[in-house]
């Protein structure tokens, strides 16, 4: 899973606005508690699985650049 840093963006945002999505239904009472909390740790693990694939493209091009500084 390696994408372009403008889809890792977009994607933070269409998983930002599923989560207002959820806080809406929520709300209006469409979800219940248990509902609630799947919908939040499905949101969460999206986003920290979106942060670690830009962490570990951040590494990948700092290893690249430093590798062509010593050539």
């Amino acid at each position: 899973m390696t994408a372009a840093p403008v889809d890792l963006v977009s994607d933070m945002q269409a998983i930002e606005d599923h989560w207002h999505e959820g806080q809406w239904m929520r709300l209006t009472g469409q979800f219940s508690e248990a509902e609630w909390s799947e919908h939040e740790a499905i949101t969460m693990s999206a986003l920290i699985v979106l942060g670690l694939d830009g962490m570990k493209q951040l590494g990948r091009r700092c290893l690249l650049e430093g590798a062509v500084e010593l050539v």
